[in-house]
């Protein structure tokens, strides 16, 4: 019979990672807040009549073949009498807050990896929680408990271990790799399970009869690095059960010994146009409502930007007719007619850090305007902010720019320089928005979007509502 408590017989310092994905998390959320929903076909994305794709599906959903990126058409053909819902994306960052408030009791060591998962670094809490494994069954029970959603828990050695074994529990388990057996569990597997193998990666293993990870053990380091380059040698580790990949904690303690959220290394936006957008000027539009989004959200971490990225997917809509001619064209031809339908980003580092909207949609808009103009509708517009530092304070200036705005100058003399009316400008607005909603203060260069678009609380509809922050 095993011991009580046998993670205290492992070596010290043998990691302890958890993985927590919620099972369908968008329907699940919805269920959440609508508990008459649970046990129902529910699908999660827009209506059936609208063109967009499936966020996510219930399990009961998933019976009749609904699953994430179909088309909602098709899953009203498939699930006739699914439920479909559009999705809450405040709920939804409210709830996995709660998630990880609900981790954190047990350790402090938790990063948020995305919208639906996380990992927690449980080593050396054996003594306090007993061993991971049960450790992860009253985890599991407590979100249940508390925040109302299905997870399940993979506990492995590395966060790739951690990951597979979370494969096998779905939906709503827990399941263990336990430290001295990695090489046993990763023989069988197939190679598309293993983190790092791609679609195109994988088929080209295939070639070589190299379909389960024991079967890519056996590959040595020098061929798989000639193969994929520094892949290659990632994916020797992995397969050997090797992951250094440290947990990098979300929530770190500040100065004042509350939990600050750690600075992301970026924050982006982007949405889809549909059906795909041939005005310049709404274009432009919704460039700059996604550059005040993202930069609402910068200013509530205490960030600055140094680097704008500003990326457009152009799509071509011609007949097929003339679609097949021009593959029949000549190669010059041919090479023209595929950059209409690729991504095109640009990149600029700015001449100093800012939190600045205006000064952001300004470096944005002419980015935009630096790409080539093509004849092709646009698909999607997105912006990118990198290089986030902390923000260090607010240099005013003490006396107004020569010939400036004299009008807003008050009691307290001069109104400073442009840069010092748009920070206060900004302070105004984030105190609006945090009181009537974001939806409620638009500035004046996004309002084209009004055309095509709905307007709520929490700002325009997207195609994507579930997942616009």
């Amino acid at each position: 019979m095993p011991p009580a408590n046998r993670d205290l017989l492992l070596p010290p310092g043998t990691r302890r990672i958890l993985h927590l994905d919620v099972d369908a998390f968008l329907a699940s959320v919805e269920c959440a807040l609508h508990p008459e929903l649970a046990g129902r076909p529910l699908v999660i994305g827009g209506l059936p009549h609208e063109r967009n794709l499936v966020m996510s599906s219930s399990y009961e959903a998933r019976v009749y073949g609904v699953r994430p990126g179909l088309l909602l058409a098709e899953a009203k053909r498939l699930c006739p009498h699914a439920i479909f819902r559009r999705g809450d994306a405040q709920a939804a960052a409210r709830l996995r807050d709660e998630l990880t408030r609900v981790v954190m009791r047990y350790t402090p060591r938790v990063e948020v990896t995305s919208i639906d998962d996380l990992l927690a670094d449980v080593t050396g809490t054996a003594r306090l929680f007993g061993p991971a494994f049960e450790l992860a069954v009253a985890l599991r029970a407590a979100v249940r408990a508390e925040v109302n959603l299905p997870v399940t828990i993979g506990i492995g050695t590395s966060v790739t271990l951690a990951r597979l074994a979370g494969k096998l529990a779905k939906p709503g388990g827990v399941a263990e790799v336990w430290p001295g057996h990695e090489e046993a569990f990763l023989a069988g597997l197939p190679i598309e399970h293993l983190p790092g193998v791609g679609f195109s990666t994988g088929r080209l293993l295939a070639r070589f009869s190299i379909r389960t990870v024991g079967d890519l053990r056996r590959v040595s380091r020098e061929v798989l690095f000639a193969s994929f380059g520094k892949l290659g040698l990632v994916l020797h580790d992995r397969a050997r059960g090797v992951d250094p990949e440290r947990i990098e904690p979300t929530w770190i303690p500040g100065p004042d010994g509350r939990l600050v959220r750690r600075a992301p290394r970026s924050i982006r936006r982007d949405s889809t146009f549909e059906p795909e957008e041939g005005s310049r000027r709404r274009v432009e539009a919704m460039l700059a409502y996604l550059v005040d989004r993202a930069m609402h959200k910068l200013r509530g971490l205490g960030l600055t930007v140094s680097t704008l990225e500003v990326h457009v997917r152009y799509v071509d809509t011609r007949p097929p007719s003339l679609r097949r001619a021009q593959r029949l064209a000549a190669p010059a031809e041919r090479e023209a007619a595929a950059a209409e339908t690729a991504t095109r980003r640009v990149r600029r580092t700015l001449d100093a850090p800012t939190d600045s909207t205006d000064r952001v949609a300004a470096e944005a808009r002419a980015l935009l305007r630096s790409l080539p103009r093509r004849r092709a509708l646009v698909k999607r517009v997105g912006v990118e902010l990198a290089n986030l530092r902390p923000a260090s304070g607010w240099q005013g200036t003490l006396f107004s720019e020569p010939g400036g705005d004299r009008i807003a100058e008050d009691a307290r003399g001069p109104s400073g320089s442009h840069a010092d009316r748009q920070r206060r400008l900004d302070d105004a607005v984030d105190a609006l928005r945090a009181r009537v909603g974001f939806g409620r203060v638009l500035r004046g260069s996004s309002l084209a979007l009004g055309e095509t678009h709905e307007l709520e609380v929490g700002g325009y509809r997207l195609r994507t509502p579930s997942l616009n922050q």
